[in-house]
Order: structure tokens, then C-alpha cells, then sequence
């Protein structure tokens, strides 16, 4: 007790001198390192990182905030003297940070093995006008169905946010301004049409999205428009839309990108009933979510299909009928795929098919009371993103997807502590568990990452377009 009412009495007393000090430079040096930066830096403004380094070496720089919790992580290799480093004053992954007291310290191996420290106090104030995220719902516009194709947006605070389509040769085509102020998400939306409002041929384009304000901090991604969309294929036997452990990285990767079957209804919070046989009038066995849970296809008969999944309310696989008539068939989004295993609890994330960073989960935990805390297995895709964080049993979390209903992957809960003249995320209730089940059904992510792996929440968050293949492997 005694100690923690001393560091937030530091706290206080380190957020007071920044306040009364604001145009003086943070430094701080230790065995002749030294680094200085402003003393007030805003996120999504570029600041500079003066090192001065008394030899050649390998640089690690770690970003904490008033309670020593870790949001980034630089490698850097400077030179003996002065060295001049660029920081837009966000977190890992360009994550937006509280205003508040932060610290970045710093270790040095020279190229003679000696070791040098050093660290600098500063505060973060506030963010310039920004675009946070910027996520197409496909690479892919197909001009006879051109309304289902949007870009979800995220800005921290209201702003004007430019959308540029340009041509192969760099040519702008379409040019449109939108005030963007939701504090959850916003849409933009192209319907494949040009500044002359007629339709652009097919070809390949570049979407450009910045605020414009801010412009260095915008988006770009390529864009393919076709004329015409395939036809989507009637839902048949699908075969097994789940891997089994021991698979090759390439049997995993083939069954994270075959379509899927789904409930032909917009949205993933709705829950339907499974049959015990095929007619309405047969007792139900269970509940599936609609638009994003996969169902495994067993067979057909007379308009229905025998399926397994897993069930809403239990977390248990079920075998039962479901009219054939209401299912349609779902591509899942390419290059990017996740892999929750329940038995080691650790969430993998997969690229163009291969893993490539993995990171403990808390899944959920069931009671007697509360069976339906178990995390259903199966396979998903993600919807479009709801919210930039919510609230529950007094915990908030931050960057949730939501994959089935109200099964969502998100970060570890926190509780808000707050100072005189800002507030710190405490993560110290729920961090520990990661590792072990102990969520309310969802699937809980650390909001840090480490020196050697980049997934985090936010991670997650920013890099998972609409449609991601969520692959939860039962224990």
C-alpha cells in the first residue's frame, strides 16, 4: 500500500512539473547515454528522439506509461554521437495513447559489448486531427453490386477525411470529402462510379484515405473493379471446415480459406434453432448465430441439411437439421487468419499461409450456473467492427470483433485510474490470466506486445478486414 500511494504521489508530482514547464525539453542520461525529446508531444504529430550515444550499437527503446505498463517497442542501430529519431507519439501498431505522464528508457550494446542506460520523462497531450483506421470490406468491387463495398473508418475525434480513387497511371478518378465523427466507426462508401457519375472501367485503382488536416497519416490500398460478380454457388457437403491438430501449415491454410456456409441474414447476433429432424415442428438441439458462424454440411434431404456446429449455448458441438432454403455461401477474406486453441489457449495469427505470431488468450469459463460461458468452437468470420471498446461487470475493453453473436475477440479488461489531470489504464485484474480460461466467453487478448512479436489487440483491430476466417479449436 504504502508503495503505491508513493508512485502515485510521483506521479502527481512528475505531471505537475510537466504542466508548469511545458516548453522545455525532456532529457535524461545515465553512464553516457542521453535522450531528449519536448516535453508535451501529441499523438499523430511527428516529434524528434535526440540520442546521444557514446558509442556504435544496437539501440532498444521501451515506451511506459505513470504505471510502468509497456505500449511500444524500437530497435534502432545508431552511431556514436548524435542521433536524430522521428516518433508520431503513438503506441505499437500507430495505437492512439492516453494523455498522461509517459517515459521512454533505453538500453545500448555497443559493438564493444559494453551496456549503457538511459531515460527520459515526458507527456503525452492531446492528438492532431487523424485517421485511425482504414479497413476495405474487399479488394475486390464488382460494379453490378458495387453499394456492398465500403472502407470502415475510425477517428479519435471529429474530422474531415478525404477519399481519393486513383487509376493505374496515378489519374484520379473520384474524389469525395466526408465529416467523420462517430466515437465508435464510420463508412465510407464507393459505388464505382467516376467524377462524370458514370461507371469506371474495370481495371486496377489505388484507394487513398487521409484526413485533411493531417495528411501524412492517411491509408492506401489497391482495389481491383470487375464488371460482373461470380455467382454464388448453392450450399452443398462441405467437408470438414475445421482443421484437426498435427495438420500441415498447407491442410490448415486450405480449410481456412474454403467458403462458407452460413445463415443467410445480415448481421451475427441473431440466434436460430437447430432440429433434432428434419421439419419445424421437431424439439430444437441447440442455437447458431447468423451471417458468420461456418456450418459443416454433413448431408441433404428434401430441402434440408444435417449440420455440425457449435452451439451457442453450451460451447458444445451439435449434429442437427436446418432448412436449406435460408443458407447461402460466404468467402472468407484472404491473406489474413486466426487460430484460437482452447486447450493451450493461445491465439495464432496467420498471413498468406503461414503462422506468424502467437499470443495467450483467455477463452471462456463456464460455471454450473452459466454454461453458455464456454467459447464455442468452429469456425467464423468476423463482422464489421461495432465499437472502439465497451463495458462490462466494471471492466472496460478495448478494440473488440465480433465473430459470433456476443462472442467477441477484444483486449484484457482494465479499470480507469484517474490523476488530477489524466487517467491510466490498470490492467493488473485480468492481465495475469491470459493463459488460462477465464473470460465470459469471449476471447481476451493483451493489449501489449513484446519486443519480438507485434500482435496485440490493436494489432488485431487495425489489421482484420470484414470476413476474417476466426478458427476456434475445441479442448
Amino acid at each position: 500500500m504504502k508503495g503505491r500511494l508513493l508512485r502515485s504521489l510521483l506521479c502527481c508530482f512528475s505531471a505537475l512539473v510537466l504542466l508548469l514547464c511545458p516548453s522545455a525539453p525532456a532529457s535524461g542520461e545515465g553512464g553516457g547515454l542521453s535522450l531528449s525529446l519536448p516535453k508535451e508531444v501529441k499523438g499523430f504529430a511527428r516529434c524528434e528522439i535526440i540520442v546521444a550515444a557514446p558509442a556504435a550499437g544496437d539501440l532498444l527503446l521501451t515506451l511506459y506509461d505513470s504505471l510502468d505498463n509497456p505500449w511500444l517497442y524500437r530497435r534502432e542501430t545508431v552511431s556514436g554521437g548524435e542521433n536524430v529519431l522521428s516518433w508520431d507519439g503513438r503506441g505499437a501498431g500507430g495505437e492512439l495513447l492516453m494523455s498522461g505522464p509517459f517515459r521512454w528508457d533505453a538500453v545500448l550494446l555497443s559493438g564493444a559489448g559494453e551496456t549503457y542506460t538511459a531515460s527520459v520523462s515526458f507527456q503525452i497531450r492531446g492528438y492532431a486531427p487523424a485517421l485511425a483506421l482504414a479497413l476495405p470490406s474487399s479488394e475486390t468491387l464488382y460494379l453490378d453490386r458495387s453499394d456492398r463495398w465500403f472502407v470502415e473508418c475510425w477517428v479519435p475525434a471529429e474530422c474531415i477525411v478525404a477519399m481519393d480513387i486513383l487509376d493505374r497511371e496515378g489519374n484520379l478518378v473520384y474524389t469525395r470529402s466526408a465529416l467523420l465523427k462517430d466515437p465508435d466507426r464510420d463508412v465510407l462508401r464507393w459505388n464505382g462510379t467516376g467524377t462524370d457519375r458514370r461507371k469506371v472501367a474495370p481495371g486496377e485503382y489505388t484507394v487513398h484515405l487521409y484526413p485533411k488536416k493531417n495528411p501524412d497519416f492517411g491509408w492506401t490500398c489497391p482495389l481491383t473493379v470487375l464488371e460482373t460478380s461470380p455467382e454464388t454457388p448453392a450450399p452443398a457437403v462441405t467437408g470438414p471446415v475445421v482443421p484437426e491438430r498435427g495438420m500441415t501449415d498447407e491442410e490448415i491454410w486450405e480449410i481456412m480459406m474454403k467458403p462458407s456456409v452460413v445463415v443467410n441474414r445480415t448481421g451475427s447476433s441473431l440466434r436460430f434453432k437447430v432440429r433434432e429432424a428434419p421439419t419445424e415442428r421437431s424439439p430444437a438441439v441447440g442455437l447458431i448465430c447468423c451471417a458468420t458462424q461456418g456450418l459443416e454440411i454433413l448431408e441433404t434431404e428434401n430441402g434440408w441439411a444435417r449440420i455440425r456446429a457449435g452451439n451457442y449455448s453450451t460451447g458444445k458441438y451439435i449434429t442437427g437439421w436446418y432448412p436449406l432454403r435460408d443458407l447461402t455461401v460466404a468467402e472468407p477474406a484472404p491473406h489474413y487468419a486466426v487460430l484460437v486453441d482452447k486447450r493451450t489457449q493461445t491465439l495464432t495469427v496467420w498471413q498468406d499461409g503461414h503462422p506468424m505470431a502467437s499470443v495467450p488468450v483467455s477463452t471462456g469459463l463456464p460455471t454450473e450456473k452459466k454454461p453458455e460461458r464456454e467459447t464455442s468452437p468452429g469456425a467464423f468470420l468476423t463482422d464489421v467492427h461495432f465499437s472502439r471498446d465497451f463495458a462490462q461487470d466494471g471492466a472496460r475493453y478495448d478494440y473488440p470483433l465480433r465473430y459470433q453473436g456476443g462472442n467477441i475477440i477484444h483486449s484484457t479488461g482494465y479499470a480507469r485510474i484517474p490523476h488530477t489531470a489524466y487517467s491510466v489504464k490498470d490492467y493488473s485484474k485480468n492481465l495475469p490470466l491470459l493463459g488460462q480460461k477465464a473470460s465470459h466467453g469471449c476471447v481476451r487478448v493483451s493489449p501489449f506486445t513484446s519486443a519480438d512479436c507485434p500482435v496485440n489487440s490493436y494489432w488485431l483491430w487495425t489489421h482484420l478486414p470484414y470476413h476474417t476466417r476466426v478458427i476456434i479449436l475445441d479442448d
